[in-house]
């Protein structure tokens, strides 16, 4: 008899989402689509192989690991659906990776999580990319806050773009889900010399207009937040530069 105390996927989702997750934010925890995410909520599917992932975005904030995916008789990962739009209905999904960022994890809901849920917990997060010192990751933390961390490689590259255009995109989704009310942004910036500057610490700006100065800067939310730094009349005598370009981001979404 299988033990009813061990929660199952569709009862963790329903605690996620109770605590404010959406389903689209818990798909790209685990690294699947809306869709299967909704399948497993409908019961179409038991969502076993996520329980573990699940667990964890319940008790720390985040997901460490995405879900291994299922196999055929030859070793090839299944096919999957393609998103809309694609050149083929069906596509083999890319190989999962392990998380590699370290952080501190926010407080999720103790509700099925187990013993120890719901409190804070130093553990992995994110998923580095595979740019030579590009990652990213989100914790999930009380009353809807999202904190997410982009870190950039310090030379010119593919990397620094992707870090970019991760912030970028962050900032654009943020400003999308403000239809139940406005939502403020933070920042903690660090530089290539290793100093680390608060911007926008008392109160915070306005996600929109985070995202507005950001796209006056070319698309580019390093250069405007390069330039806040720099606007800084302690900063100004003691960063040169070359100082001023940031390695990484921790923006926090309220």
């Amino acid at each position: 008899m299988p033990d009813q105390s061990t929660p199952t996927a569709a009862d963790l989702i329903a605690d996620l989402r109770a605590y404010g997750l959406s389903i689209s934010e818990i798909a790209r925890e685990l690294g699947r689509s809306p869709r299967m995410v909704r399948k497993v909520v409908q019961g179409e599917s038991s969502g076993q192989l996520y329980v573990a992932a699940l667990s964890e975005l319940a008790r720390t904030g985040r997901a460490q690991a995405q879900p291994a995916r299922r196999r055929g008789r030859d070793g090839q990962l299944m096919r999957v659906r393609a998103p809309r739009g694609a050149s083929e209905p069906t596509r083999r999904p890319e190989e999962g990776t392990e998380a590699q960022k370290s952080g501190t994890a926010g407080q999720p809901p103790a509700s099925r999580a187990g013993a120890g849920a719901g409190q804070p917990s130093p553990t992995p997060g994110g998923r580095a990319g595979r740019s030579g010192g590009f990652s990213d990751s989100t914790t999930y933390l009380p009353g809807g806050v999202r904190q997410h961390t982009v870190t950039a490689p310090r030379s010119e590259g593919t990397g620094r773009e992707r870090a970019r255009q991760r912030l970028l995109e962050t900032l654009r989704r943020a400003a999308r889900s403000q239809r139940g009310g406005r939502k403020n942004v933070r920042f903690r910036v660090t530089l290539k010399n290793g100093t680390t500057v608060e911007v926008g610490a008392k109160g915070g700006y306005a996600v929109s207009k985070a995202l507005a100065r950001s796209r006056s800067e070319g698309d580019d939310p390093f250069a405007w937040l390069a330039g806040e730094v720099a606007d800084r009349q302690y900063l100004q005598k003691a960063l040169s530069r070359e100082d001023l370009s940031i390695v990484g981001v921790e923006a926090t979404i309220y």
